[in-house]
């Protein structure tokens, strides 16, 4: 019996830790979005927004991913990097996020080209038709411009 009522305790404090994990993440990302763009009663703070931004990228949730990598890219808040920004992207990429599948494109196309290899600038192309694929109107317009045509 108190081997139960142990699986059973255990079992629910598992279920309140990942719960507590998810709204950890939450706050954190909620945090960088809004430090970041001035949102939310927020000031803007590039310092701040990098510093939550981490914490939730950690987790490896990719809004916060893709946020971060903005971060770099700009060179808001931390040292200007296009090459951790694409690496951040890719990430977030992989788990599906189509403004991320953009911006791999954007970046290995732009910023990278004269030292991206061509099975990078190969993968970049694919995540563009990936996210305009799946309706995002910003990559459509990429798209579009970049092969001269509509799809």
């Amino acid at each position: 019996m108190n081997k139960i009522f142990s699986l059973i305790l255990l079992v629910g404090l598992i279920g309140c830790s990942q719960n507590q994990l998810v709204e950890d993440v939450n706050v954190a990302h909620n945090s960088c979005y809004s430090y970041s763009y001035g949102e939310n009663g927020f000031e803007q703070d590039f310092d701040k927004a990098f510093e939550w931004c981490s914490i939730a990228a950690g987790k490896n949730e990719p809004s916060s991913l893709t946020l971060l990598a903005e971060l770099y890219l700009a060179g808001n808040g931390t040292e200007k990097s296009a090459l951790k920004a694409r690496e951040l992207y890719l990430k977030a990429a992989k788990q599906g996020h189509v403004h991320a599948q953009l911006m791999v494109f954007i970046v290995t196309s732009s910023y990278l080209y004269e030292t991206s290899s061509d099975e990078d600038k190969v993968e970049s192309l694919m995540y563009l038709k990936a996210a305009s694929s799946s309706g995002y109107q910003k990559a459509i317009e990429v798209h579009n411009q970049f092969f001269g045509q509509k799809i």
